[in-house]
């Protein structure tokens, strides 16, 4: 089987996705967008999926790997996702009434929005200025403390495939009030001890039965985000895509042909070491990043560089986005070789997270 292969969208998790299938055996082609013969598209970014494009180019007769319109609330209502939770036992937040003055608290747009729709408040003025910038409903949740994760899986219309836990940095600065953004670095896999695992089994087996019961009838992917508080694993999220840039991780740390697992079912396996991503940004992200700097990249074998909002002109690069470029490397201890890395790279305005680690 040589197939042709679309990576639906564009940026660097999408990048990432390309070139981890474009090793595989099973691969022919890699394009971005569908063509003609296509064989299978696989969809990057939520938008289409939420769309219904899944749908549409099923009934076209092609191999999707995304989530359906119906299940793609999930992700585009936050309000859908918490009735699916409660009507299957999953722990979640608890909901609050919108007037609640216990803070701190989390405020919840109801709706896509790239990562940027939750916040957490600490008092009734933050939560006035954040609630007037939303245009979408939103509601109010407890707040809930402790470690999260990301875990990604795969549902191939009969059972889930998980694959390892990964933990982002959502902030743009280890400030605890600062912006949420898309991500500006991710690892895995993540050290649980093992009442940690011991539920993140009860939990999966919880999800996978949900979509069965629920008549689920996708090849798509689905993330769940979770934080570990009162001794359990709590939803606080669901995604209908691979995570970003979890995935950027969690591809290169595969042993593995990533399609044998969404096409022949193959179980994960796992280099040695840590995987890790680590963004570069552009400064004025997430609001209102500069953009039209050149890029010039330092030359290190070591580092894998993924594009995510990057324009190319007469052979030079330039930034054209909030979240500039993934940096990728597996190793016992990457993040001190992509700070390194990042420091380095032209470009007048990049910010990236000099604060992260892995231990």
């Amino acid at each position: 089987m040589s197939l042709k292969i679309c990576v639906y969208g564009s940026g660097a998790r999408e990048e990432a996705l390309k070139d981890i299938i474009s090793k595989s055996p099973l691969c022919s082609e890699v394009t971005s967008f569908p063509a003609e013969n296509t064989d299978l598209i696989i969809f990057g970014p939520e938008q289409p999926i939420c769309d219904g494009l899944v749908d549409y180019y099923s009934s076209k007769g092609i191999k999707c790997i995304g989530v359906n319109k119906k299940f793609s609330a999930l992700e585009s209502s936050k309000l859908f996702a918490k009735k699916f939770m409660v009507n299957h036992g999953i722990k979640c937040a608890k909901l609050l009434p919108v007037d609640s003055d216990i803070f701190p608290q989390v405020v919840k747009a109801d709706g896509l929005c790239k990562g940027k729709g939750v916040k957490v408040v600490y008092n009734q003025r933050e939560k006035d200025e954040f609630t007037r910038k939303i245009s979408q409903p939103y509601f109010i949740e407890e707040f809930l403390d402790g470690n999260e994760i990301s875990l990604m899986s795969y549902f191939n219309g009969a059972r889930l495939i998980n694959f390892c836990p990964a933990r982002d940095f959502k902030r743009l600065t280890s400030d605890i009030k600062s912006p949420n953004t898309g991500g500006m670095g991710a690892y895995c896999p993540v050290d649980l001890t093992e009442i940690q695992q011991e539920k993140l089994k009860i939990y999966f087996n919880s999800l996978q039965t949900a979509l069965i019961s629920e008549g689920a009838d996708f090849n798509g992917f689905i993330y769940s985000g979770l934080i570990w508080a009162k001794n359990d694993w709590y939803v606080l999220e669901y995604n209908v895509r691979l995570g970003d840039p979890e995935c950027q991780a969690v591809l290169n740390y595969l042993e593995n042909d990533f399609l044998s697992i969404l096409l022949n079912n193959e179980e994960p396996r796992y280099k040695k070491g840590y995987s890790a991503c680590l963004t570069v940004a552009s400064e004025g992200y997430p609001d209102n990043p500069v953009k039209g700097d050149e890029i010039i990249l330092p030359k290190d074998d070591r580092v894998k560089v993924y594009f995510a909002g990057v324009k190319s002109e007469n052979d030079r690069l330039f930034s054209n986005g909030g979240r500039v470029l993934s940096l990728c490397n597996v190793s016992d201890n990457p993040f001190p070789l992509l700070r390194a890395f990042a420091e380095k790279i032209f470009m007048k305005h990049k910010i990236f997270r000099d604060d992260i680690n892995i231990f």
